[in-house]
């Protein structure tokens, strides 16, 4: 019995090009807001001065809204991608991705509503009263902060390197941006801690009224329960938003009958797959190596296969798949095994491209796919 019609194997190619623009923006960001925090190593005073440099930039009347608009656009892209995912039987590190990238928002919620409500009436959210609420009135969110901290720069860095790792002209980069993929949280935290040894040896409290108001002016109207209600809002919604993209991914594999695909490698072997599928994930899931730098998001097209023979209708190249194919100058018979769909029963002959082993750093500047017309030489 055939399976309902199951969705793209991947985003579209504006999509995933959003994808990859909106989060290396909110990495820059996190990246500068995390150089500040390391300055409470020196004094809260060098946090608070190098404020404007650092995620003052991010966060003018200019800036801000566009910081916003690339989180909203990145989170929603990436619940896109996980509900249109054949299967998520990815890597472990695209896993913690996937699921990392769900808990940014509830996470963020909690601090970015309070400051940016707070700014709206007119405190000054300096590190001062931030590092007096975090220690002192609420360690509790305090402890959040760092879960957040972890869980950003772990998605946000996961992501990079596997977009790097894909891009023969940068790979030999790599082992010079680990070290600093490391020192920069350890260095941050190590900030945010000495920050809260001073506020606890100075004793200083958490009163809004402490804050740096101007002489004269009056003490802002602080809307304690307002903020409570957003913030809540912001958290709860989003955690309902992302379980239930999960919950129809849950339903649409609870409602599918799939299908055996038998598939075969020349010169590996052979396996059985099932609709639902991408060529990819059915190697994968059989533990048959096969090459995919970039995890099986149609960029680096190191999973490329020759397609042998075939009973079944394969789907012609998304707009992705075939601008990958493209840029080696590949098509007709050559597809991206991330990206090829198994969408009926049959049988499905294909040889493999490269080594499972394939590393644009060991093999070459560019990957190793013959044309057709070498391959039929």
């Amino acid at each position: 019995m055939s399976k309902p019609p199951v969705l793209a194997p991947r985003a579209p190619l504006l999509a995933r090009r959003l994808r990859v623009v909106t989060g290396l923006y909110l990495l820059g960001y996190v990246t500068c807001h995390l150089a500040n925090l390391s300055l409470g190593l020196v004094s809260l005073e060098a946090m608070d001065a190098a404020r404007p440099w650092l995620t003052g930039l991010w966060t003018t009347p200019l800036t801000a809204p566009v910081l916003l608009s690339a989180l909203i656009v990145h989170y929603i892209a990436g619940l896109w991608s996980i509900l249109t995912r054949p299967s998520l039987s990815g890597t472990t590190q695209d896993i913690v991705q996937a699921l990392s990238g769900l808990a940014v928002v509830p996470l963020m919620a909690i601090h970015v509503v309070a400051v940016v409500m707070l700014q709206n009436v007119g405190v000054d959210v300096d590190y001062v009263l931030v590092s007096r609420i975090f220690w002192l009135s609420n360690p509790g969110y305090g402890l959040i902060q760092v879960l957040l901290l972890s869980v950003v720069w772990v998605h946000g860095c996961a992501g990079l390197f596997m977009w790097l790792r894909a891009k023969p002209s940068v790979v030999r980069t790599l082992p010079w941006l680990y070290p600093l993929a490391v020192a920069i949280p350890v260095l941050a935290l190590l900030g945010y801690a000495q920050a809260g040894r001073t506020v606890l040896v100075e004793g200083l409290g958490p009163v809004i009224e402490q804050t740096r108001i101007p002489p004269g002016a009056p003490v802002p109207d602080v809307p304690y329960a307002l903020i409570a209600i957003v913030t809540q809002i912001v958290l709860w919604g989003s955690l309902a938003i992302s379980a239930l993209v999960l919950l129809a991914r849950g339903l649409r594999r609870a409602i599918s009958q799939p299908d055996p695909v038998i598939i075969e490698t020349r010169g590996v072997g052979r396996i059985t797959g099932q609709t639902g599928q991408s060529l990819l994930d059915a190697l994968r899931a059989q533990d048959q190596p096969h090459a995919n730098l970039c995890n099986g998001r149609g960029r680096c097209g190191t999973c490329a296969v020759r397609v042998l023979a075939t009973s079944l209708s394969l789907p012609p190249p998304t707009p992705l798949e075939k601008a990958t194919l493209d840029r080696f100058h590949q098509g007709g018979d050559v597809r991206l095994a991330c990206q090829l769909p198994l969408v009926e029963a049959g049988s499905l002959s294909v040889e493999r491209l490269l080594p499972p082993d394939f590393n644009f750093d060991h093999h070459g500047p560019a990957p190793l796919i013959p044309t057709d017309a070498e391959a039929a030489a």
